[in-house]
Protein backbone atom coordinates (compact mmCIF):
# COMPACT_ATOMS: atom_id res chain seq x y z
CA UNK A 1 0.00 0.00 0.00
CA UNK A 2 2.85 2.32 0.91
CA UNK A 3 4.53 1.57 -2.41
CA UNK A 4 1.34 2.47 -4.29
CA UNK A 5 0.99 5.78 -2.40
CA UNK A 6 4.64 6.61 -3.05
CA UNK A 7 4.19 5.85 -6.75
CA UNK A 8 1.12 8.11 -6.93
CA UNK A 9 3.01 10.94 -5.24
CA UNK A 10 5.92 10.58 -7.65
CA UNK A 11 3.57 10.63 -10.68
CA UNK A 12 1.79 13.70 -9.30
CA UNK A 13 5.08 15.51 -8.79
CA UNK A 14 6.18 14.63 -12.32
CA UNK A 15 3.00 16.10 -13.85
CA UNK A 16 3.29 19.21 -11.68
CA UNK A 17 6.91 19.78 -12.69
CA UNK A 18 6.00 19.35 -16.37
CA UNK A 19 3.34 22.02 -16.06
CA UNK A 20 5.86 24.34 -14.43
CA UNK A 21 8.46 23.72 -17.12
CA UNK A 22 5.97 23.80 -20.00
CA UNK A 23 3.06 25.96 -18.81
CA UNK A 24 -0.15 26.05 -20.79
CA UNK A 25 0.08 28.72 -23.48
CA UNK A 26 -2.69 31.26 -23.98
CA UNK A 27 -4.29 31.05 -27.38
CA UNK A 28 -4.65 34.52 -28.92
CA UNK A 29 -7.46 35.91 -30.97
CA UNK A 30 -6.69 38.36 -33.76
CA UNK A 31 -7.87 41.77 -34.92
CA UNK A 32 -7.41 42.74 -38.56
CA UNK A 33 -7.71 46.31 -39.91
CA UNK A 34 -7.47 46.86 -43.65
CA UNK A 35 -8.85 50.37 -44.18
CA UNK A 36 -9.92 53.47 -42.28
CA UNK A 37 -12.40 56.07 -43.55
CA UNK A 38 -13.80 59.46 -42.61
CA UNK A 39 -17.54 59.99 -43.05
CA UNK A 40 -18.56 63.61 -43.69
CA UNK A 41 -21.74 65.34 -42.57
CA UNK A 42 -22.67 67.47 -45.60
CA UNK A 43 -25.32 69.36 -43.65
CA UNK A 44 -22.77 71.13 -41.45
CA UNK A 45 -20.21 71.58 -44.28
CA UNK A 46 -17.23 69.60 -43.02
CA UNK A 47 -15.45 69.56 -46.39
CA UNK A 48 -14.65 66.31 -48.18
CA UNK A 49 -13.68 62.95 -46.70
CA UNK A 50 -10.07 62.78 -47.85
CA UNK A 51 -7.79 62.14 -44.89
CA UNK A 52 -4.26 61.37 -43.80
CA UNK A 53 -5.03 58.97 -40.94
CA UNK A 54 -1.94 56.83 -40.48
CA UNK A 55 -2.69 54.65 -37.44
CA UNK A 56 -5.40 53.04 -35.37
CA UNK A 57 -5.03 53.29 -31.59
CA UNK A 58 -6.66 50.24 -30.01
CA UNK A 59 -8.35 49.89 -26.62
CA UNK A 60 -10.11 46.79 -25.26
CA UNK A 61 -12.47 47.56 -22.37
CA UNK A 62 -10.76 50.99 -22.20
CA UNK A 63 -7.32 49.42 -21.73
CA UNK A 64 -4.68 50.52 -24.24
CA UNK A 65 -3.44 47.72 -26.51
CA UNK A 66 -1.18 49.63 -28.90
CA UNK A 67 -1.31 51.65 -32.09
CA UNK A 68 -0.99 50.00 -35.49
CA UNK A 69 -0.61 51.17 -39.08
CA UNK A 70 -3.14 49.41 -41.38
CA UNK A 71 -3.26 47.11 -43.16
CA UNK A 72 -2.40 45.00 -40.14
CA UNK A 73 -3.36 41.84 -38.25
CA UNK A 74 -2.25 41.54 -34.62
CA UNK A 75 -2.87 39.12 -31.73
CA UNK A 76 -4.66 39.92 -28.49
CA UNK A 77 -4.50 37.60 -25.49
CA UNK A 78 -8.15 37.81 -24.60
CA UNK A 79 -11.42 36.24 -25.68
CA UNK A 80 -15.11 36.53 -24.98
CA UNK A 81 -17.35 39.62 -25.00
CA UNK A 82 -15.53 42.96 -25.02
CA UNK A 83 -15.82 46.62 -25.97
CA UNK A 84 -13.27 47.53 -28.62
CA UNK A 85 -12.43 51.19 -29.23
CA UNK A 86 -10.46 52.47 -32.21
CA UNK A 87 -9.15 56.04 -32.37
CA UNK A 88 -7.78 57.61 -35.54
CA UNK A 89 -4.06 58.29 -35.30
CA UNK A 90 -2.05 60.88 -37.23
CA UNK A 91 1.55 61.89 -37.78
CA UNK A 92 1.44 65.40 -36.36
CA UNK A 93 3.10 67.84 -38.77
CA UNK A 94 3.81 64.87 -41.03
CA UNK A 95 6.52 63.52 -38.71
CA UNK A 96 6.56 59.77 -38.00
CA UNK A 97 7.97 60.24 -34.50
CA UNK A 98 5.07 62.49 -33.44
CA UNK A 99 2.17 60.08 -33.80
CA UNK A 100 -0.90 60.87 -31.71
CA UNK A 101 -4.64 60.38 -31.50
CA UNK A 102 -6.41 63.01 -33.59
CA UNK A 103 -8.56 65.01 -31.18
CA UNK A 104 -11.31 66.03 -33.63
CA UNK A 105 -12.55 62.60 -34.77
CA UNK A 106 -15.07 60.60 -32.77
CA UNK A 107 -14.00 57.22 -31.40
CA UNK A 108 -15.14 54.13 -33.30
CA UNK A 109 -16.60 51.67 -30.77
CA UNK A 110 -18.01 48.18 -31.18
CA UNK A 111 -19.19 45.55 -28.72
CA UNK A 112 -18.17 42.15 -30.00
CA UNK A 113 -16.96 38.65 -29.15
CA UNK A 114 -13.33 37.66 -29.56
CA UNK A 115 -12.72 33.96 -30.22
CA UNK A 116 -9.46 32.11 -29.72
CA UNK A 117 -7.54 31.62 -33.02
CA UNK A 118 -10.23 33.56 -34.92
CA UNK A 119 -9.75 36.83 -36.80
CA UNK A 120 -12.05 39.80 -36.18
CA UNK A 121 -12.01 42.25 -39.10
CA UNK A 122 -12.69 45.90 -38.27
CA UNK A 123 -12.62 48.71 -40.84
CA UNK A 124 -13.46 51.81 -38.79
CA UNK A 125 -15.36 54.81 -40.13
CA UNK A 126 -14.66 57.99 -38.19
CA UNK A 127 -16.76 61.15 -37.98
CA UNK A 128 -15.96 64.62 -36.68
CA UNK A 129 -17.12 65.56 -33.20
CA UNK A 130 -20.23 67.74 -32.95
CA UNK A 131 -18.63 70.77 -31.30
CA UNK A 132 -16.14 71.55 -34.09
CA UNK A 133 -15.64 74.85 -35.89
CA UNK A 134 -14.39 74.73 -39.49
CA UNK A 135 -12.88 77.28 -41.82
CA UNK A 136 -12.60 75.68 -45.26
CA UNK A 137 -11.04 76.59 -48.60
CA UNK A 138 -11.67 73.77 -51.04
CA UNK A 139 -11.42 75.86 -54.24
CA UNK A 140 -14.84 74.74 -55.43
CA UNK A 141 -15.97 78.38 -55.62
CA UNK A 142 -14.34 80.97 -57.86
CA UNK A 143 -13.88 83.34 -54.91
CA UNK A 144 -10.54 82.19 -53.47
CA UNK A 145 -10.10 82.99 -49.78
CA UNK A 146 -6.28 83.10 -49.86
CA UNK A 147 -4.56 85.96 -51.72
CA UNK A 148 -1.71 88.51 -51.35
CA UNK A 149 -2.68 91.02 -48.67
CA UNK A 150 -1.69 94.64 -48.25
CA UNK A 151 2.02 95.01 -47.60
CA UNK A 152 2.92 91.52 -48.81
CA UNK A 153 5.61 91.13 -51.47
CA UNK A 154 4.23 88.60 -53.97
CA UNK A 155 4.84 88.14 -57.70
CA UNK A 156 2.00 85.69 -58.27
CA UNK A 157 -1.32 84.43 -56.91
CA UNK A 158 -3.20 81.16 -56.39
CA UNK A 159 -5.21 80.18 -59.46
CA UNK A 160 -8.13 77.77 -59.50
CA UNK A 161 -7.64 74.75 -61.76
CA UNK A 162 -9.82 71.77 -62.65
CA UNK A 163 -8.70 68.44 -61.27
CA UNK A 164 -8.01 66.13 -64.25
CA UNK A 165 -8.54 63.05 -62.08
CA UNK A 166 -11.88 63.97 -60.46
CA UNK A 167 -14.72 65.44 -62.52
CA UNK A 168 -16.19 68.57 -60.96
CA UNK A 169 -13.31 69.01 -58.54
CA UNK A 170 -10.91 71.97 -58.36
CA UNK A 171 -7.71 72.78 -56.53
CA UNK A 172 -5.52 75.82 -56.02
CA UNK A 173 -2.30 76.09 -58.05
CA UNK A 174 0.76 78.25 -57.36
CA UNK A 175 3.50 78.69 -59.96
CA UNK A 176 6.88 80.31 -59.30
CA UNK A 177 9.71 80.77 -61.80
CA UNK A 178 12.42 83.21 -62.85
CA UNK A 179 9.85 85.83 -63.84
CA UNK A 180 7.62 85.34 -60.78
CA UNK A 181 9.87 83.98 -58.03
CA UNK A 182 7.99 84.99 -54.87
CA UNK A 183 4.59 83.94 -53.56
CA UNK A 184 3.06 85.35 -50.38
CA UNK A 185 -0.64 85.04 -49.60
CA UNK A 186 -2.95 84.84 -46.61
CA UNK A 187 -6.55 84.89 -45.53
CA UNK A 188 -8.13 88.35 -45.37
CA UNK A 189 -8.68 89.37 -41.77
CA UNK A 190 -11.21 92.05 -42.75
CA UNK A 191 -13.54 89.94 -44.88
CA UNK A 192 -12.80 86.50 -43.46
CA UNK A 193 -11.39 86.94 -39.94
CA UNK A 194 -10.02 83.91 -38.17
CA UNK A 195 -10.80 85.21 -34.70
CA UNK A 196 -12.27 82.08 -33.12
CA UNK A 197 -9.04 80.44 -32.01
CA UNK A 198 -8.91 79.83 -28.27
CA UNK A 199 -5.49 79.54 -26.70
CA UNK A 200 -6.47 76.81 -24.24
CA UNK A 201 -7.68 74.35 -26.89
CA UNK A 202 -6.14 72.28 -29.66
CA UNK A 203 -6.12 73.75 -33.17
CA UNK A 204 -5.11 72.04 -36.41
CA UNK A 205 -4.73 72.79 -40.09
CA UNK A 206 -5.72 69.90 -42.35
CA UNK A 207 -4.48 70.24 -45.91
CA UNK A 208 -3.91 68.27 -49.10
CA UNK A 209 -0.86 69.16 -51.17
CA UNK A 210 1.26 68.08 -54.12
CA UNK A 211 4.40 70.03 -54.95
CA UNK A 212 7.90 70.12 -56.40
CA UNK A 213 8.77 73.28 -54.47
CA UNK A 214 9.24 73.82 -50.74
CA UNK A 215 6.79 76.18 -49.10
CA UNK A 216 6.00 77.53 -45.63
CA UNK A 217 2.74 77.48 -43.72
CA UNK A 218 2.24 79.86 -40.83
CA UNK A 219 0.06 82.37 -39.03
CA UNK A 220 -0.04 86.14 -38.82
CA UNK A 221 -0.89 87.14 -35.25
CA UNK A 222 -2.09 90.74 -35.33
CA UNK A 223 0.01 91.27 -38.45
CA UNK A 224 3.20 89.59 -37.21
CA UNK A 225 4.17 86.47 -39.23
CA UNK A 226 5.14 83.22 -37.51
CA UNK A 227 6.29 80.37 -39.74
CA UNK A 228 5.14 76.98 -38.45
CA UNK A 229 5.85 74.19 -40.94
CA UNK A 230 8.11 73.81 -43.98
CA UNK A 231 6.43 71.47 -46.47
CA UNK A 232 8.81 69.27 -48.45
CA UNK A 233 8.18 68.32 -52.09
CA UNK A 234 5.83 65.41 -52.83
CA UNK A 235 5.04 64.03 -56.29
CA UNK A 236 1.77 62.51 -55.01
CA UNK A 237 -1.17 64.08 -53.17
CA UNK A 238 -0.74 63.92 -49.40
CA UNK A 239 -2.82 65.06 -46.45
CA UNK A 240 -1.05 66.66 -43.52
CA UNK A 241 -2.27 67.64 -40.04
CA UNK A 242 -0.39 70.70 -38.76
CA UNK A 243 -0.69 71.55 -35.07
CA UNK A 244 -1.18 75.31 -34.60
CA UNK A 245 -1.75 75.13 -30.86
CA UNK A 246 1.66 76.11 -29.52
CA UNK A 247 2.01 79.06 -31.91
CA UNK A 248 -1.34 80.49 -30.86
CA UNK A 249 -0.61 79.92 -27.17
CA UNK A 250 2.74 81.64 -27.50
CA UNK A 251 1.39 84.57 -29.54
CA UNK A 252 -2.12 85.52 -28.38
CA UNK A 253 -3.78 88.02 -30.72
CA UNK A 254 -7.09 89.62 -31.60
CA UNK A 255 -7.04 88.14 -35.11
CA UNK A 256 -5.03 85.58 -37.03
CA UNK A 257 -4.42 85.06 -40.73
CA UNK A 258 -3.30 81.75 -42.20
CA UNK A 259 -0.49 82.27 -44.72
CA UNK A 260 1.52 80.39 -47.33
CA UNK A 261 4.78 81.56 -48.85
CA UNK A 262 7.61 80.32 -51.01
CA UNK A 263 10.53 81.59 -53.08
CA UNK A 264 11.51 79.87 -56.33
CA UNK A 265 14.41 77.45 -55.77
CA UNK A 266 15.74 77.84 -59.36
CA UNK A 267 14.89 74.31 -60.54
CA UNK A 268 12.52 74.41 -63.52
CA UNK A 269 9.09 75.86 -62.76
CA UNK A 270 8.04 75.51 -59.15
CA UNK A 271 4.53 74.15 -58.66
CA UNK A 272 2.44 73.90 -55.51
CA UNK A 273 -1.06 72.39 -55.60
CA UNK A 274 -3.30 72.84 -52.55
CA UNK A 275 -6.75 71.46 -51.79
CA UNK A 276 -9.25 70.92 -48.97
CA UNK A 277 -7.64 73.35 -46.57
CA UNK A 278 -9.40 73.13 -43.19
CA UNK A 279 -8.76 75.07 -40.03
CA UNK A 280 -10.24 72.94 -37.26
CA UNK A 281 -10.84 73.81 -33.61
CA UNK A 282 -13.44 73.45 -30.88
CA UNK A 283 -16.33 75.90 -30.75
Amino acid sequence: MRKILLLLIIISLLFTSCEIINPKEDIPSYIQIDTQKVIINDIVKEGNNNHGISDAWIYIDDKYQGNYEPPVKFPVLTSGSHKITLIAGIKTNGISSTREEYPFYREYIIDTVLKESSVLKINPEYTYLNNIHFWIEDFQDSDIKISPQQGMNSDTVIVREANPDIAGDYYGAIYVNSNNPIFNAATNVETDPIYYFQANRRMFLEMEYKNNQHFWVGLYADGIPYSIELINPSNTWKTIYIDLTSTIKSHPANAYMLFFNTEWDGNNQGTIFLNNIKLVNYE
